[in-house]
């Protein structure tokens, strides 16, 4: 099965699989079991791995860095885009439809975890649902649709989601020029 699709043009798609591998080697690296999610619970439970350890477990969506835009050429680590309503008309998106514990938001030199649940109550204070605008630069606290597409998709500083860090992980230095 081919899992890119047509809008990304980039590498978005890599991009993620590299964010995927770095974070499984760092939870290894601090004694958690991981466990992939299937091709089917990724998709429709949107979650990455299921991470155990003692009597705890988790399930992880993990995050990679993202551009602000498709036309900007790198991806930054100073805001995090937020799904509010997946691609597919049934889909309520990864933050309210996801089966996700945690989500990891990859950065330069760590992965920032935050509850998704936390995540919810944050982005729903802070992104003004009522306000849509019509370029993903503008999309920074408001509601962004991309062009033919059924996603609702904001951007939150990275910066406010200190306040309900769950941990931060820092990087492996092997993995940080993966």
């Amino acid at each position: 099965m081919n899992r890119r699709n047509k809008y990304d043009t980039k590498d978005c798609l890599n991009l993620g699989d590299r964010a995927e591998v770095i974070f499984k080697k760092i939870a290894r690296s601090k004694g958690w079991d991981v466990k992939e999610a299937t091709e089917r619970q990724n998709i429709d439970e949107h979650w990455d791995y299921l991470i155990k350890k003692d009597s705890k477990s988790f399930k992880v969506d993990v995050k990679a860095m993202k551009r602000i835009s498709r036309s900007n050429q790198d991806v930054q680590d100073s805001w995090f885009w937020v799904e509010f309503h997946g691609v597919r008309s049934y889909d309520r998106g990864w933050l309210y439809d996801g089966k996700a514990d945690l989500i990891a938001v990859e950065r330069k030199d760590s992965f920032l975890i935050v509850k998704r649940r936390d995540l919810i109550k944050l982005a729903e204070k802070l992104v003004d649902k009522n306000s849509r605008v019509f370029s993903a630069n503008e999309a920074k606290y408001k509601l962004y649709q991309r062009s033919g597409r059924l996603d609702l998709i904001a951007m939150i500083e990275i910066e406010k989601l200190k306040e309900i860090q769950w941990v931060n992980w820092k990087k492996l230095k092997s993995a940080i020029h993966f």
